[in-house]
């Protein structure tokens, strides 16, 4: 594979490219009181993925600098719909900063849209918040919100991957898993395809990490947006 830099966004081009897509015209929400559940005659679909035992081989680096990406896992594809629902992972974890009391996920996942042609193929890290509650040492729970442009992800999601941005090998422990639970296709990627790629944004302040809100600890400059029901915040402020 070959990095290309782009407006400071890094991009992956190669046989197997990863690029996601977003653009979403509705309103979206971040928190679940806000999530929109099965409507009509669509059919939730949960997709269920043992992660145990699975080593996604390290990227490559010269020079501190990232040069290519190692492992990558797909987990979920709904092309050529775009859809809503929820994301659940349980994966190795560290401090987000020395010390902090919040975890961020060892592996990097990204989602968006996958598309044969390269120019519209896009790719965005989802947004993640850490359950504290559910987590251990070595492993650790997040949830998402799909889509989750609110917080920096994709408002349009057909495609979703883990991939291992760091320089050690990624081995996944007894119990870690993937599910996703779909409950709506919004749309058809075909007749709002995305241009000007192929695109994976990967390197940002968070580094080749996702982003990880906290809505539990005292820091609340880490709830995310779109949490103000879940909050001491008045809605109406």
């Amino acid at each position: 594979m070959t990095f290309l830099k782009h407006n400071k966004i890094s991009t992956i081009v190669g046989t197997a490219i990863l690029v996601v897509a977003i653009a979403y015209g509705g309103t979206v929400f971040a928190s679940h009181s806000f999530e929109v559940g099965v409507i009509g005659d669509n059919i939730p679909d949960n997709t269920h993925i043992r992660l145990d035992g699975i080593v996604l081989s390290a990227a490559t680096y010269d020079g501190g600098n990232l040069v290519a990406p190692g492992g990558v896992l797909p987990v979920y594809d709904a092309s050529p719909n775009y859809v809503s629902g929820h994301f659940l992972l349980r994966a190795p974890c560290e401090p987000v900063s020395e010390g902090d009391d919040t975890m961020k996920p060892t592996i990097t996942v990204i989602a968006g849209h996958i598309d044969e042609l390269n120019e519209n193929t896009h790719m965005e890290k989802i947004p993640l918040f850490y359950i504290a509650a559910a987590s251990t040492a070595n492993s650790c729970v997040y949830h998402a919100h799909i889509p989750d442009p609110l917080n920096g992800g994709s408002p349009r999601v057909t495609d979703i991957d883990l991939i291992n941005l760091t320089p050690n090998d990624i081995e996944f422990n007894m119990g870690d898993v993937v599910d996703i639970n779909i409950q709506q296709v919004l749309g058809n990627i075909g007749e709002s395809p995305y241009t000007g790629g192929p695109v994976v944004s990967i390197v940002d302040e968070n580094g080749v990490h996702n982003p990880v809100f906290d809505l539990n600890d005292e820091d609340h400059d880490n709830d995310g947006m779109g949490h103000a029901s879940q909050t001491d915040e008045d809605v109406g402020e």
